[in-house]
């Protein structure tokens, strides 16, 4: 385990193993925990991004609530998918139990098992949210409560809506403690979270907001800033051109997905639902234009692998939105990519069988994983380094904890081979979400780099400086056309190939193409100001350009050659139609 050379001491039930140290975070969370007992506050929430140990931190939690006569036993809730990877090795256990100086305790898992309802004195039990909710194990738990005073660890206390059905059952249980642990203490519903401190805040615009009150959180910066937890991310986001035809008028309409977003507003599930139901996420060519960039990456790091350690190399995993979805992405591998070897897993596949792909994917035995949201929390596959997000899913908590999965650190590899890479299309609206994430893994090098680093780390982190979300150059991968053809909703989606054709070298100077660009657009605004003038409208060529500007959030001398292209086709659809489109 790497830790931060942080002593323990001056913390109660706490002795550290001479050849273990806290890490940075572990020991200010602890440290605020044993002051907040010596003033009565009893219920806290803990932030760790994962891998940062907060199964240790549990147990280093009861050590201290212990030694002050908070709490003499401990119940840890897990969700049923987290048991096996974090809580149900009694080496490991009693490892760390070692390491921060605590006795050898022994501890029962209760799912279907029920040790402790014959043990009563024993002093730690880790449930599973899925047993806490059954008639027995909620009744069983409710007696072994009973008959002391427990802390609870509620981990991965996002899946716990203070009116959830997990919540409840917990909500029956007595406790004298609880601390709630969680990467993403956020739900994309908003509701609150069971038992965890907030404040109200009143906004500006007189809305009550609630924030959760952290003892202490270890984001994606200060993870960064330590080092040897998390992988560095970089995150592609592709798009690409989709042609319509109008139902009334007949005429074809050609935009790319991102400009196709903002016309039917912010509200992206509208957007996914519509290409959900006329199966593009099926087609080859959306799954060539996202796979096929993902799995070149996948390729070139196994290719540059030079093995270390276990000599793992690299895997890949492939995040879809249904088992039919998965099935179907599962076949386009095969044929497209058949020297990968590529397995998937889902609810329709049989329990055994799944878990035996999934031991097989643990194992470096499958090069790419094709599953809908099997792998979660608490999964620890360390040689995951690419992942193809290809669902639905845009809220930011779900999606930190997708990508999550293929950002623990693996130490056996070198700083240049621990990164993620996130391939994703463009009209999911995530551009937000990992735009934050690679601004904060930024903010996270530039402090380990102030703190002291060796020159190569810092010349390392130089040079990665361009780590700010891009999106990916079309001129890198072949151009695609979608095509909606037909009358009515029934109408079938035709999807055509676009031969794709070498730049002209004459092309490479994009401040010429911007120059041109620049010049077509305004132009074209004139045009625009003039067809409307025609129709009656007091428009002028400054109103065209600031629609424009409120359209695309940038002044046209501020645009980037990919904005000035998608003016230029909004201009045009402006002028066939004759109106602000």
């Amino acid at each position: 385990m790497s830790v931060s050379p942080v002593a323990a001491a001056g913390l109660p039930g706490l002795d550290p193993a001479a050849d273990f140290s806290f890490r940075e975070g572990q020991r200010a969370f602890l440290v605020k925990l044993a002051k907040a007992y010596q003033e009565g506050r009893t219920d806290h929430l803990g932030v760790f991004v994962p891998g940062y140990g907060k199964t240790l931190t549990a147990l280093a939690s009861f050590a201290v609530a212990r030694a002050m006569g908070v709490c003499d036993r401990l119940v840890v809730f897990v969700p049923r998918s987290n048991l096996q990877e974090q809580y149900a090795d009694a080496d490991e256990m009693a490892r760390m139990l070692r390491w921060i100086g605590a006795p050898r305790m022994p501890f029962c898992v209760a799912d279907s098992d029920r040790v402790f309802v014959k043990n009563p004195d024993l002093p730690i039990v880790i449930a599973t949210y899925q047993y806490a909710c059954g008639q027995s194990g909620n009744r069983d738990l409710q007696r072994y409560c009973n008959q002391g005073a427990p802390l609870f660890v509620l981990d991965e206390i996002h899946h716990l809506p203070e009116e959830g059905t997990w919540s409840q059952a917990v909500g029956r249980l007595p406790y004298d403690s609880l601390i709630g642990l969680s990467g993403t203490p956020l739900r994309s519903d908003g509701k609150p979270l069971f038992g965890v401190p907030h404040d109200v805040v009143q906004t500006s615009g007189g809305h009550e907001e609630l924030h959760y009150r952290a003892l202490h959180e270890v984001g994606l910066s200060d993870a960064h800033a330590e080092g040897e937890i998390l992988k560095r991310i970089e995150a592609h986001i592709i798009d690409y051109t989709v042609t319509m035809v109008e139902e009334d008028t007949g005429e074809e309409v050609e935009v790319t997905l991102g400009e196709l977003k903002s016309e039917v507003g912010r509200d992206t599930a509208h957007l996914d639902r519509y290409f959900a139901r006329r199966s593009l996420r099926f087609h080859d060519v959306y799954l060539d234009t996202l796979l096929g960039p993902a799995v070149g990456r996948l390729q070139e790091k196994r290719a540059g692998h030079i093995g270390s350690g276990d000599g793992r190399n690299h895997q890949m995993l492939v995040t879809c939105m249904s088992n039919r979805h998965a099935a179907d992405v599962l076949d386009f591998m095969e044929r497209r990519y058949g020297w990968l070897s590529t397995t998937r897993i889902g609810q329709d596949v049989p329990r055994d069988e799944r878990e035996e792909r999934l031991q097989a994917y643990r194992d470096g035995e499958v090069d790419v994983m094709v599953q809908v949201d099997m792998i979660g929390e608490g999964t620890d596959i360390k040689t995951i380094s690419v992942i193809a997000k290809l669902d639905l899913v845009s809220a930011r908590s779900k999606t930190l904890q997708q990508i999550f999965r293929g950002m623990r650190y693996y130490a056996p590899w070198d700083e240049a081979a621990n990164v993620c890479d996130v391939f994703t299309s463009g009209d999911l609206g995530l551009s937000e979400t990992l735009d934050w994430m690679t601004r904060e893994v930024q903010e996270g090098l530039r402090r380990r780099t102030e703190k002291g680093t060796s020159p190569e780390k810092a010349e390392q982190n130089d040079e990665r400086s361009e780590w700010a979300l891009t999106g990916v150059d079309e001129g890198d991968i072949e151009t695609h056309r979608l095509e909606l053809q037909g009358n009515g909703r029934d109408s079938n989606l035709q999807v055509q190939r676009q031969p794709f054709q070498e730049p002209d070298p004459d092309t490479l100077d994009l401040s010429a193409q911007e120059d041109d660009l620049r010049k077509e657009c305004s132009e074209l605004a004139t045009q625009v100001a003039h067809a409307l003038q025609n129709r009656g409208m007091d428009i002028h060529i400054r109103d065209v350009h600031a629609k424009a500007k409120d359209r695309f959030r940038k002044a046209q001398s501020d645009m980037s050659l990919t904005l000035l292209k998608r003016k230029k086709r909004w201009l045009q659809r402006c002028l066939r139609s004759k109106r602000f489109v």
